[in-house]
Order: structure tokens, then sequence, then C-alpha cells
């Protein structure tokens, strides 16, 4: 399925699914003999539990390679995804006179447990990296997917085992069920709204499948709450569900169709970083995003894609981790994305800046930041993102920090950036040689730069060991 990809489409898309469904919802529920029961238990369990034991499982591997992406929002969307699916597998698996006798009333409970769990983590996804709780979920991100996984699990047994559990839920008293109802709704339609002021922004995939994916689950619940068991109307409502959650997937498939973990590059710890492997860290989207930026600025062409090569060979030579390195190369892709809001005129200026101007260039770290804090960075290289022009000295910008307030990763990507603009050419001047950008960068050493970042560097390159990127063919950057 293709997703849209301006909001124009979206919302064109959106208007005739939701359309269409509650239209048919409105025939089944008042044509004649709407009432009628079409009860086929075994056909509500044989279909449904496979396929959402199936969906459940994919929902899993997903989060795991949001782990190993570094990608919150995918993270915590396949535990929407696994969520969903995995407290309707408990529904599927307590179909009356089959594997238990229950009155239906688990089965109920269930499926409403599903809808707002999703809803729940659904609307986790919208909160920005730098949220005291999504810094948590990141910091143990494993724990997590690990924990809720073996939780699911857990009340998916007992449930079967002990059927009665869930009559100490009073699910299924008013008004409890219609508050429930309703805080379900709300949560995915402000998700949805959420998704779609970043999706003006970055079109991304995944947010148009967030938004789409999102209406049809609120439709699903009101389907849901309002529908009598075995009729047409409440079979339509697992048609529904079941769009929802290929939805959902979808998104993060699109998101992501085109990406390879840059886990193998550095595990091979004797091999070269090439620009190849650090090309397909990332999603085609951010891709194309960064080739927006890029555009705007004629001279900088590759300049992002180089200097998270440089960044990432310092960072090497300073025994950083495989995740930090991860974070780096993410973050340094991405540095100046914020300059997609700089005007081309002051980018491409090839005099000398105004203080007006100045002052807008210096405000593309905090835009940057702002607009990769909802599309799932984490904090690491948010920190990249916003403060790779603070100086070592307190006099740098956006917040003036100074020392090791500055992250290390910062610090590393504030050299390979400076060096990268020296030895490149710009609309202001030609290239310099590599030379004269190391004494630039050495008198730097204790004001601008971290000394220890510094004394890294010229170490690499004195001793032949900064390996040149190779020439991406892309023109994907800085004053």
């Amino acid at each position: 399925m293709r997703l849209p990809r301006s909001t124009r489409s979206l919302m064109f898309t959106l208007s005739i699914t939701a359309v269409v469904l509650l239209l048919g919802y409105t025939y089944l529920m008042t044509f004649p003999g709407h009432d009628t029961m079409w009860e086929n238990p075994r056909f509500h369990f044989y279909v449904l539990a496979p396929s959402l034991l199936a969906l459940a499982v994919s929902a899993i591997a997903v989060g795991w390679t949001g782990i190993r992406l570094r990608d919150m929002n995918v993270l915590m969307l396949a535990l929407a995804i696994f969520s969903l699916n995995g407290f309707f597998l408990i529904h599927a698996l307590a179909t009356p006179g089959l594997l238990i006798h229950d009155p239906y009333h688990l089965a109920g409970a269930a499926s409403q447990i599903g809808m707002t769990t999703c809803a729940v983590w659904i609307f986790l996804s919208t909160l920005s990296s730098d949220h005291f709780f999504v810094r948590m979920v990141s910091k143990h991100r494993e724990r997590v997917v690990v924990g809720w996984t073996a939780l699911v699990v857990l009340i998916n047994v007992a449930s079967l085992l002990d059927p009665d559990l869930s009559e100490y839920l009073p699910i299924h008293i008013t008004p409890v069920n219609d508050v429930l109802a309703l805080l379900t709704i709300l949560l995915y339609l402000w998700a949805a709204a959420r998704y779609y002021q970043q999706f003006r922004v970055v079109k991304f995939p995944l947010h148009a499948a967030m938004i789409v994916g999102s209406v049809l689950l609120v439709i699903t619940e009101f389907v849901m709450v309002t529908t009598m068991m075995w009729t047409l109307a409440w079979w339509s409502y697992h048609v529904i569900l079941a769009l929802s959650a290929l939805m959902l997937l979808s998104g993060i498939v699109a998101q992501y169709r085109s990406n390879l973990s840059i886990t193998h590059a550095f595990h091979q710890e004797d091999s070269p970083l090439s620009s190849e492997q650090l090309r397909i860290s990332i999603s085609g989207s951010m891709r194309n995003l960064i080739a927006a930026t890029e555009t705007k600025d004629e001279y900088t062409a590759g300049h992002n894609y180089r200097v998270a090569m440089y960044g990432l060979q310092l960072a090497r030579a300073m025994n950083l981790e495989p995740e930090q390195l991860k974070a780096l190369a993410r973050g340094g892709l991405v540095h100046d994305v914020g300059k997609i809001q700089i005007p081309s005129s002051i980018l491409n200026k090839p005099g000398k800046l105004d203080p007006y101007e100045r002052s807008l260039i210096e405000q593309h770290p905090a835009i940057g930041y702002e607009m990769c804090k909802y599309i799932g960075f984490m904090s690491e290289e948010l920190s990249v993102i916003r403060h790779h022009h603070e100086k070592w000295d307190g006099t740098g910008y956006p917040d003036k920090l100074k020392g090791e307030e500055i992250s290390l990763l910062a610090r590393i990507l504030a050299v390979a950036d400076v060096y990268d603009a020296l030895t490149s050419r710009r609309a202001y001047r030609d290239p310099w040689s590599q030379e004269r950008a190391l004494q630039v960068i050495s008198e730097g050493s204790g004001t601008h730069f971290d000394p220890a970042c510094v004394a890294a560097f010229i170490r690499l390159c004195r001793q032949g060991e900064l390996v040149l990127p190779e020439a991406s063919g892309q023109t994907y950057g800085t004053r």
C-alpha cells in the first residue's frame, strides 16, 4: 500500500476511508435483520487467534529493530501494536465454548484493555524525546521491551488458567466502560493530531500511517462498544481492527524499507568505515530530509555525511562504545537539518553576514533539535544536533554551554564540523589545506574545542589515519 506523501492526499485518503467505514457501520446497524446473530465461534477462534499471534510476534521483531536503530518512535509504536494484538489474543482464545466456558466477560475485557493500552503507547510515542518518560524508556529500552512482552504473555496465560480473574476488572460496569472508551478515543485523536503536525513538516510515511491508523482505531473502538456480539456490525470491527494493525506496521516498514542497521559497520573493528556503511544507517525518509536541507545550500553538498564520517573516525580513535558511535552517526547525519528553515539567500550569501543574518543562522541547531525530538531521535543524538556549535569556553550557541556541560558526542562533532567546513569549498572562500585547517583547530583547543578531542584528532591526522569519506554521489551544510 502506498502511503500519502502530501497533506492534501493524506486528508483525502483519511476522509474517504472514514466515510466509507462509518456509512458501512450505519448500514449494518439499520438494515432489516441487523440484529441477527451470526454466531460462529470456531471461525472467530481459528482465524483470529493465529492472525493476532502473528501480528504480535511481528510487533516484537519491529520493536527490537527500533532498539537497534535507536528510534524511539518505532520502539513505542511496536509496543502499541504488540499490546493491541497481545490482549486481543486473549479475546480470541476466550471464545466461549472452545478453550474456556466464560460468559463473554473475559473476551470483552481483554479487547477493551487491548484498545486502551495501545492508545496509551501511541500517545506516549507523540511525546518529545527530551520528555522524562521517553528518556527513561530510552535508557532502559531493552528491559522495557522484554518486561512488557513478559507481562502481556503472563496475563494471557493467567487469564486462560483462571478466566474469573477478569471479574475483578469493572470494565463492564457503567459508567466505567463509557469513561474508558471515551478516554481511549481521545488518546487516539490526540495522537492523530500530533502526528499530523509533524507530517506537515517532514512528510514521513510513518506519520501518515499513524494518522490513518489512529483514526481507524477510533472507529474500531466506537463500533466495538456500540454493537452486540455476533451481529454483522460486531464482526465488522474485527476487520477494521486488522486494517488498523496492518496500517501501523506498514508505516514502520515504509519508513525503513530502504534502511539497514549500522550495527554491522561497527562490529567489524578492523575494517575501514565507508560512506556506504554510514549511508545505510538511516531511513530513506530521513535521507530525503537531509537532501532537502543541502539542496538549499549548493556549497555544502555531502557536508552532513563527511562530518558524520570524520566524527566517527575521531570517536573510534577515542575508544567510544559502539552504541555511542551509532548515536554520533545518526546525530551527525542530521546535525544541520535546522537549516531547512533558514532562507537560501542567507545560506548562500558570498559576503559577510550582518548581525541579523548571523542571528538567523545561529537558530538552526535549536530548530533542528525541535524537529528531531518528535521523530524518534534519542537524547544522545539530540545533544549532537543542538550543541555542535557550543564552544569549550562557553561562547558558542544556542545555550552557551561550557566545558563538559557539552556532551562528548557534540564536542567530537564540533571538531569534525569545523574541519570539514575549512577543507571544503564555500560561497565565500576556496577550500583550505589540511595543515592550515589543523592549525586553526589546534589554536582553538581550550577555547572553541575540547582539548582531548583536538589532541586525538590531530594525532589521527598526523598518523595518516583520517580517511577522506568516499564520494556519496548525493547532495545531501556550515557557517
